[in-house]
């Protein structure tokens, strides 16, 4: 993973699968919005994602500036950032949060976010822009995605969007309903191949009967 998210960084362009946020603590609101906003969305991508908090978004491949130790210290905590996501996000998120230490020497941290379990992350409450900024950055009810043209968090914008986590949701679903049987004892598939042979083996027997 190093290694991939370096030479991500030094291309100077975020991924469908990696959201760049730049240097504060885990106490900065405004930044902390963001970042549950991407980790939302990484949630509902299939195979998950990781927020990079540490670079600013003209220095991406530069690398710059990185956190300081005090910041990295923030975001590792793993209970209180656990905590804070847990308020923005329902079904929680599972996630791992690490210091990482870039081959120019910054330090950066490193949320990876694993595809929801059972059901899509909803976000849970809302945030808005304070001051100048204005507007949302977080929606109570908001369904957050990675688009496939743009490497971006939004919401849910057409079809093609809501089918990947439809998707998704129902192979999650249709494990979980075999696994559920088949702890039962319930067999939901044959096995063709042996049925075939069982049939094969019927039909040299009945064949050599009348040869005796």
């Amino acid at each position: 993973m190093p290694f991939e998210i370096e030479e991500i960084l030094q291309s100077g362009n975020e991924t469908r699968w990696l959201e760049i946020k730049g240097p504060s603590e885990l106490s900065d609101t405004y930044l902390f919005a963001k970042v549950a906003r991407a980790s939302l969305s990484l949630g509902n991508l299939r195979d998950g994602g990781h927020v990079i908090i540490g670079i600013d978004d003209d220095k991406i491949p530069t690398m710059l500036p990185g956190l300081s130790e005090r910041e990295i210290e923030s975001w590792t905590n793993f209970d209180n950032l656990s905590d804070r996501l847990a308020v923005y996000a329902d079904p929680p998120l599972r996630f791992q949060c690490s210091a990482m230490k870039l081959s120019n020497g910054v330090s950066i941290a490193v949320i990876s976010v694993s595809e929801f379990d059972d059901v899509p992350h909803i976000c849970a409450k809302g945030y808005q822009s304070p001051g100048e900024r204005g507007g949302d950055i977080l929606r109570k009810g908001a369904l957050y995605v990675r688009p496939r043209k743009k490497p971006q968090t939004s919401e849910v914008a057409n079809s093609v969007e809501m089918r990947d986590v439809i998707d998704l949701a129902t192979e999650k679903a249709l494990r979980a309903y075999v696994s559920t049987a088949e702890r039962a004892g319930v067999t939901l598939f044959v096995d063709v191949t042996a049925s075939i042979s069982q049939e094969a083996l019927f039909n040299t027997q009945k064949s050599g009967a009348w040869d005796e």
